[in-house]
């Protein structure tokens, strides 16, 4: 059952933001953030030049090897290793999956340690379970079984994917359902669970105008919910309660939402306003805009008018520590991919 509750948080004012040439710096009470464009780390092996205006996903960032996963239309899966400097594209021979229209990318491993990609197809109504090889495991189509709607026909068009607790959930953003529906993808099999459904008004907490980013929170264990429609992110717990909501700027229109030491990175297809180009927000542990980042306004790259995802990516020695930070950012309608490097002092 959903339980509702009015713990919305507004986004104030910056506390300060200056740009200079070819960086982009916002100062905290506590941390000042510094974006730098990573030119070198932001081409993308040669043979997927012609596909990467396609791109429409997002990146899943394995936290045990460091190393990044993006599906990337009529290429298949690209794989860069943990310090960005090497980016290969997997050997895909199935059909389905170079055709995919891959929504985002998710790593999940199975108990015996193996490890596997979950990629959403916004376009078959798929959902592709891969081993990290590339080849297909399994696949989870629509979930008639679970509730009138999908019963009845209703569409199954699933933009993301998050494995927590041992299951996957996938979010339906652009269907008339909009449910988050969960799985087991070892069994390829759907639960009798399920929460959400749609929703067009923007103070209607625990449904969804578009369900299009699910992102588990490490610190919080949390699912955070991109609602795109509503410039929004809601709270859940693992059995779909609602728990807060963080309003972004009317019409900026947020993709998704990752999270590194307590600060959350959202990628958003609008600014303000529905304006453009887009911008990417970051946010302390309590939902609080502490600055932004536009790739095309602050550094001029001309394909970022629109945001489809933004991420974290840090990179670790032998010891865990983290010794560089970048955010991976893609762009959408064309597609582009973009890497910054990211000091927080």
């Amino acid at each position: 059952m959903m339980t509702k509750n009015n713990q919305s948080k507004q986004i104030p004012s910056l506390l300060l933001a200056l740009s200079t040439l070819g960086t982009i710096v916002f100062q905290t009470q506590a941390v000042e953030f510094e974006f730098t464009y990573a030119e070198e780390l932001s081409k993308l092996p040669a043979e997927v030049t012609e596909q990467t205006p396609l791109a429409h996903g997002g990146f899943a960032v394995d936290a045990k090897t460091g190393e990044v996963f993006f599906g990337l239309k009529r290429a298949g899966i690209i794989k860069m290793s943990a310090d960005l400097t090497e980016k290969t594209v997997l050997p895909v021979t199935e059909p389905m999956i170079l055709e995919g229209n891959f929504h985002n990318t998710t790593v999940l491993y199975r108990e015996d340690g193996k490890r596997f990609l979950a990629l959403p197809d916004n376009e078959k109504h798929l959902i592709y379970i891969v081993s990290d090889n590339g080849q297909l495991a399994s696949i989870l189509e629509s979930p008639t079984g679970l509730n009138d709607y999908y019963g009845s026909g209703g569409a199954f068009n699933p933009t993301d994917t998050e494995y927590a607790d041992g299951k996957l959930y996938v979010a339906d953003g652009y269907s008339a359902g909009n449910y988050i529906s969960i799985a087991d993808p070892w069994t390829a099999s759907w639960t009798s669970e399920s929460f959400g459904g749609k929703t067009t008004r923007a103070r209607e907490y625990g449904r969804f105008g578009t369900a299009h980013g699910i992102t588990l929170n490490p610190d919080t264990k949390r699912l955070a919910i991109a609602d795109r429609a509503n410039s929004r992110v809601q709270d859940f717990d693992f059995k779909g309660t609602f728990l807060s909501n963080t309003d972004l700027p009317a019409g900026s229109l947020p993709c998704d939402v990752d999270f590194f030491q307590g600060y959350a990175i959202v990628g958003c297809l609008r600014g303000p306003g529905n304006s453009t180009p887009a911008p990417l927000y970051v946010l302390d542990k309590d939902g609080k805009m502490v600055g932004e980042m536009n790739p095309k306004k602050d550094f001029g790259l001309e394909l970022f008018t629109h945001i489809h995802n933004a991420a974290w990516k840090p990179v670790r020695d032998e010891n865990g520590r983290v010794t560089k930070l970048y955010a991976l950012v893609t762009a959408w309608n064309p597609g582009g991919f973009a890497v910054f490097e990211v000091n927080m002092k």
